[in-house]
């Protein structure tokens, strides 16, 4: 079982581009367990380190934890990190639990799903579903008294207000227990660019690693219809709309690849979580994590190609009176 041995001093050497396996739930079209051990397979093979999780979505834990176990001997358990969540269970604010007893349940219950003894990364999950102190005075006590147990490596948080998000960072360095790792998602992308400025302040906090997950803003950004449920305002749907049928005039390039090519040039963050259910779309994000990187476009980088530049510019305006919206969160019927 875990012992002191399992404590990490340090950030944990983490790959820039992890792999998210919310998909594996099923949200997202079939996912296969087959399709779950190619996938694990192909981000482990490549260098990918982090694998994310969490109770909330579906049976996640449970087909990662059979792909991992099923590729024990290609990938030994200290290979990889995983980062899996405690205190959301559901839709609903009805579905938070962050009471001690059921921290602690939680975490055996990931541990055996995941077929592992100890946790590399616990994150308090949608933290602005709840009030502050459930997390600063209940679950994060917990979960530091976990880590020195061994049974978890690093703690933090998850969600997507970055004003709630750093406010926490802040009232755990002010008690001397500054966070491991903090997740934001959707705060840095194409439509919004709002994790810039948070990330000195969270890094100010003592917030050893920083995550950002969805660069393409949970499917918003992506070359298709918008998903039904997401969350954003009718104007940014309309805005991105215009923004596709402006690369659809242009067989050089899809949207998907302007965004990918957007968020993975920024470079200030840790880890870039990316969500892939088949080995695929694995290959794509790393073929597009490495593009970004030579292209530097957060670093005033620029396209070779100069109608692509152009067809970038006049995304850049369509889209700019969007960079520092957020949507509701948690929304209305939660």
């Amino acid at each position: 079982m875990a012992n002191s041995t399992n404590l990490v001093a340090g950030p944990l050497p983490l790959s820039k581009i992890g792999l998210g396996c919310g998909v594996f739930s099923g949200a997202y079209g079939l996912a296969p367990q087959a399709d779950a051990v190619k996938t694990v397979r192909t981000a482990l093979s490549n260098g990918v380190n982090l694998v994310d999780t969490s109770p909330y979505y579906g049976d996640s834990e449970t087909k990662l934890g059979r792909a991992l176990l099923e590729l024990k001997d290609e990938f030994p358990r200290s290979s990889y990190h995983i980062c899996t969540k405690v205190g959301r269970y559901g839709y609903h604010i009805s579905d938070f639990d962050y009471s001690r007893k059921r921290i602690s349940e939680s975490i055996l219950e990931s541990m055996h799903r995941l077929h592992t003894d100890y946790l590399d990364i616990v994150l308090c999950h949608d933290v602005e579903f709840v009030d502050v102190s459930q997390i600063v005075d209940i679950a994060l006590p917990k979960l530091f008294e976990l880590k020195q147990q061994g049974l978890v490596r690093k703690v933090g948080i998850s969600g997507y207000p970055l004003d709630v998000l750093l406010r926490i960072c802040q009232i755990q360095q002010g008690r001397g227990f500054p966070l491991d790792v903090c997740l934001s998602y959707c705060n840095y992308n194409l439509h919004c660019q709002a994790l810039t400025a948070a990330v000195p302040k969270l890094r100010a906090a003592g917030v050893e690693t920083i995550i950002a997950a969805s660069p393409l803003s949970m499917g918003l950004l992506s070359d298709d219809e918008t998903p039904e449920w997401h969350p954003a305002k009718s104007e940014l749907k309309a805005a991105v709309k215009q923004c596709i049928d402006l690369v659809r005039s242009s067989d050089k390039i899809s949207l998907a690849e302007i965004a990918e090519n957007y968020a993975f040039s920024y470079n200030d963050v840790d880890v870039h979580l990316v969500g892939a259910k088949t080995a695929q779309e694995v290959e794509h994000a790393l073929r597009a994590y490495a593009h970004a990187q030579q292209l530097q476009l957060h670093a005033y980088g620029k396209y070779e190609d100069d109608n692509i530049q152009r067809i970038c510019a006049q995304i850049k305006t369509i889209l700019e009176p969007f960079a520092e919206y957020t949507w509701p969160s948690p929304p209305t019927n939660a």
